[in-house]
């Protein structure tokens, strides 16, 4: 039942349904009802009058007025016939009325033809498409194209954005073909620029997906309460990825094979992750003793150290960063203020030569990987994980204000000044997360 309940909403509120308000269930049959009630109705009386016939007087039996077989099955047919074109007639009525039901939907009161159904004007009003390179530098969110597609290349079946506009009033000051399709030079969505097709936007929300090769995936954008998460239905039975089977709720980590990748981690690794932090805590003494003039040196007058923690496997994006720094004119603020807890002796030589303050303890980091993860949510990667948290406590303890980066960002240009600011809403928070 909420399966069938779930498809009819995806369906009502996408912009295939091209209905009005769903008609009752009785009256999906009522062709079928009116034409059993006509068809009993014939052989009831057709029985009272045989009936009568057969009890006659013997004279009147023998007359040739008498109904042979031939003639009941022909007077028979010829009701049905009838009958039958009556129903025919209200089924055909209905359907005009259905019809005009979804003309007046579809149209608007000009007599254009609308893009998208009254029925999602509140979700899907009118749509646009933006170049997804306009559109990503516009909107700069830290989410880059795939390696292999730069700002100048293709990225076939994903080169545009799909810009659904809500209301009326977010649309831009021209919508011809924004709104509907036969009011431009062709029936074809508008091609806009980023910053023309959002001009009235005065909010937009941002939605990153893929397909991944072409697998069988469908979107369904639902008018209800915002949410900003993405759910995900698979059809899934627990182990593999079967089709005849009804969608099912499953966690952001099961992927489109069936393969969960956030599963609970077994018991060795929790042991394992028991002895990294017993060795920590027996160390914490000595480690701040030796990192207490390293935090005090990059602190200076603000107060903020810049914490980062690398391993042999990243340090290629380690370099990267202190090249971009140089580039764009802040290379010293990074060489002072950069504090790097390197998880192996590969680091440690490396941040030495780029003449950085760093901090490698054998016994803290000994069991720390020296490549880089191969995937989200390996081994590789969750220990790193520990190691960030580990560095950032050790700093804030210290008492000072740390700035936690991986090491695979670049800065546009030096963030401090922006969360040393006073005049900035958010310099009272104590926490803040990109």
């Amino acid at each position: 039942y909420l399966e069938s309940y779930y498809t009819m909403v995806s369906i009502r509120n996408g912009s295939s349904y091209r209905g009005g308000s769903r008609s009752p269930l009785w009256l999906a049959y009522l062709p079928q009802i009116v034409m059993l009630f006509l068809v009993a109705t014939t052989c009831f009386y057709f029985g009272i009058f045989l009936g009568m016939r057969m009890n006659a007087a013997p004279s009147e039996q023998s007359r040739s007025t008498t109904l042979s077989v031939d003639e009941v099955e022909a007077e028979v047919l010829r009701r049905l016939k009838l009958q039958q074109k009556e129903v025919t007639s209200i089924a055909v009525d209905n359907i005009k009325e259905k019809e005009i039901k979804n003309k007046d939907n579809k149209k608007k009161d000009d007599g254009h033809d609308r893009r998208f159904p009254k029925t999602i004007s509140k979700i899907a009003y009118g749509s646009a498409l933006i170049s997804k390179n306009d559109f990503i530098q516009q909107f700069d969110y830290g989410i880059p194209k795939p390696p292999s597609k730069r700002e100048h290349e293709t990225d076939p079946g994903k080169d545009d954005v799909l810009l659904l506009y809500g209301s009326k009033k977010s649309l831009p000051d021209v919508s011809t073909g924004i709104v509907h399709t036969n009011d431009g030079p062709t029936p074809d969505i508008p091609h806009l620029t980023a910053t023309y097709a959002t001009k009235n936007c005065a909010v937009m929300n941002v939605i990153y997906t893929d397909t991944h090769g072409g697998e069988d995936q469908c979107m369904a954008i639902v008018g209800n309460y915002e949410s900003y998460h993405i759910q995900r239905w698979l059809r899934f039975d627990g182990t593999t990825v079967d089709k005849s089977i009804p969608l099912h709720a499953v966690g952001r980590g099961v992927q489109s094979n069936g393969q969960d990748k956030f599963e609970a981690p077994s018991d060795s690794y929790a042991l394992q992750n028991q002895a990294l932090l017993k060795t920590y805590f027996d160390r914490l003494e000595e480690t701040m003793a030796i990192l207490k003039p390293m935090a005090e040196s990059c602190a200076g007058d603000d107060n903020t150290v810049i914490v980062m923690v690398c391993n042999t496997g990243q340090s290629d994006l380690l370099i990267n960063f202190f090249c971009s720094a140089d580039v764009r004119g802040f290379g010293d603020v990074v060489r002072k203020k950069l504090l790097i807890f390197a998880t192996d002796e590969g680091v440690l030589e490396i941040a030495k030569g780029l003449g950085v303050n760093v901090f490698y303890d054998e016994k803290i980091f000994e069991k720390m990987p020296e490549e880089e993860a191969k995937r989200y949510g390996d081994r590789a990667f969750t220990q790193m994980m520990y190691a960030k948290i580990v560095t950032v406590q050790l700093i804030n303890r210290m008492g000072y204000d740390v700035l936690f980066q991986d090491v695979d960002l670049v800065w546009y240009k030096n963030p401090l000044p922006f969360f040393h600011d006073k005049e900035n809403p958010s310099h009272n928070f104590d926490i803040l997360f990109q």
